[in-house]
């Protein structure tokens, strides 16, 4: 019986070490300043809306405007930070401009024909206070970029280039949601 005891003794001080380690790691890290992200807006208080109008394509990729733009849109509808709402009633506008999309060969066959392709998406932002214009945040040549397979088959290869396309835009928006309202 003592021996059953003394290891449910051990259980429960292994148990209460285990809780007081996790308060002392909550009160170091709550102590250090750090937060969660995309849950604070370092905006200033008067914006608590934002309208996200169509990005504009200085491209030849064909509708890759409204695939960002509604990434974006998507951002912050889901944080719920700021609200949504179209450009009249906002409190703040952002302005997208896709500038480049530059495809580049980036593995081989043993034949030398291309077995992967890069794209790398450019882009500028800013977000302008509607009521004075006033530019509170910008970011000049935000840039990212996602490989994708080649195939001897043209239609199977545009839709591994839309499916990279697609995937770069979900996490460059989440970039952007990030930055402004962060401002890094």
């Amino acid at each position: 019986m003592s021996s059953l005891y003394r290891r449910g003794k051990e259980v429960v001080v292994r148990r209460a070490i285990l809780v007081a380690g996790l308060v002392a790691l909550a009160v170091v890290v709550a102590a250090c300043g750090y937060r969660f992200r995309g849950k604070t807006s370092n905006l200033p208080e008067d914006v608590r809306s934002i309208a996200v109008p169509m990005f504009r394509n200085h491209t030849g990729e064909a509708r890759i405007e409204s695939i960002f733009t509604d990434e974006v849109i998507f951002q912050f509808t889901r944080s719920q930070i700021l609200r949504v709402v179209s450009a009249g009633r906002a409190d703040a506008v952002l302005y997208g401009v896709i500038t480049r999309a530059d495809v580049e060969d980036v593995a081989y066959t043993a034949e030398e024909t291309s077995r992967q392709r890069r794209i790398t998406i450019t882009v500028d932002l800013r977000l302008v206070r509607r009521r004075d214009g006033k530019v509170i945040w910008q970011r000049k040549d935000l840039k990212q970029q996602r490989t994708y397979s080649v195939s001897d088959d043209n239609t199977t290869t545009e839709a591994n280039k839309q499916a990279a396309i697609e995937e770069l835009a979900q996490d460059m928006a989440q970039t952007i949601h990030d930055s402004v309202l962060e401002n890094f």
